[in-house]
């Protein structure tokens, strides 16, 4: 066997050393991923898009892939170090977030605030101008607007900007293990491409972790109050079919097929016999026959129907646990 050259082997070395760091930076972040942001913001990608056309007047693509968790060190030395970042107080969860804006963004939407057409590469390898800070400021805010939409589904949120810094400034904002969620969305403004990130702390989303660890959209979200009036709506609106049972018996079938019109078909049942009132093929009450106002027969509700109330056959179909009965010693 052929040993290997000092070159591979400290290529090899420098790969596992690569792979042990990551795998030590994940394990030390503690990170528990929370699926219902992932819904969050591809709802925002899609929702945004419409935004920046009505409120900013330029067309773009917007594309989401996934949430990622990573410890702030390690956002802070990925960031466009000509963008710009801000710092973002969540009110109601009593904690800070951050929103980054890389340079090819800013200029791209300033390029068409002016009139002009953007062209890649054309963004300026400087610090932002006033003028771009307060084009920037105009997205973040329309950034957090959407986001603030977008969440109230799930919980009550509002974002205030606290300040605009440079990413030099941003090791300040954030300890430097502080595990975060980032959002990175792809912007398209005609033949260039940008990017903003919505980077989130976990002790920032602490109070609304159990709302977010929802697995799928049928779990219990709670707060859509235009979907709770339209289901009342409708409600109030519909109508069921109400059947009084009087008596459930059994009879041969010979005596069935001797019936013909004018047949006496005796029921037993006594005056005070309980009558099951039936909706849509549940029994939901229990009570008395009587003669109401103008000689009709009417019902009077004495007690609601539980499931001890039920033969077994009934219980079965309507899938209700019969109780268990009770041993005395």
């Amino acid at each position: 066997m052929q040993a290997k050259t000092p070159d591979l082997q400290q290529s090899d070395s420098e790969m596992t050393r690569s792979v042990q760091e990551e795998l030590i930076s994940q394990a030390s972040a503690g990170i528990a991923e929370l699926p219902m942001l992932d819904i969050i913001f591809s709802r925002m990608a899609v929702s945004l898009v419409s935004a920046f056309k009505s409120k900013a007047a330029f067309m773009c693509d917007i594309s989401f892939d996934e949430v990622v968790y990573r410890n702030w060190e390690d956002v802070v030395a990925d960031v466009d170090k000509f963008g710009i970042c801000a710092s973002v107080e969540a009110k109601p969860w009593g904690g800070t977030m951050s929103v980054m804006l890389d340079s090819a963004l800013i200029f791209s939407a300033l390029e068409v605030q002016m009139g002009g057409k953007p062209r890649p590469g054309t963004a300026p390898q400087r610090p932002v101008s006033v003028i771009e800070r307060q084009i920037a400021r105009y997205l973040v805010d329309m950034i957090l607007a959407d986001l603030s939409t977008n969440m109230s589904r799930l919980t009550e949120a509002s974002f205030l900007v606290d300040t605009m810094e440079v990413p030099q400034q941003m090791p300040a904002l954030q300890g430097g293990k502080t595990p975060c969620a980032v959002a990175k969305m792809t912007v398209d403004i005609g033949d260039c491409t940008g990017s903003f990130s919505i980077i989130i702390p976990m002790p920032t989303l602490e109070p609304v972790q159990d709302k977010l660890s929802k697995m799928f959209l049928g779990d219990k979200l709670g707060g859509d109050k235009s979907w709770r009036e339209h289901i009342l709506s409708n409600i109030n609106g519909s109508s069921v079919k109400v059947t009084a049972r009087v008596h459930q018996l059994s009879i041969p079938l010979v005596d069935i097929l001797a019936w013909k019109p004018g047949t006496t078909i005796d029921l037993g049942v006594s005056d005070d016999k309980e009558i099951s009132i039936i909706c849509s093929g549940i029994p939901v009450f229990q009570g008395y026959a009587g003669k109401h106002r103008g000689g009709r027969i009417g019902f009077r509700v004495m007690r609601e129907v539980e499931g001890d109330d039920l033969n077994p056959a009934e219980a079965e179909a309507l899938g209700i646990q019969p109780a268990e009965a009770e041993v005395n010693s």
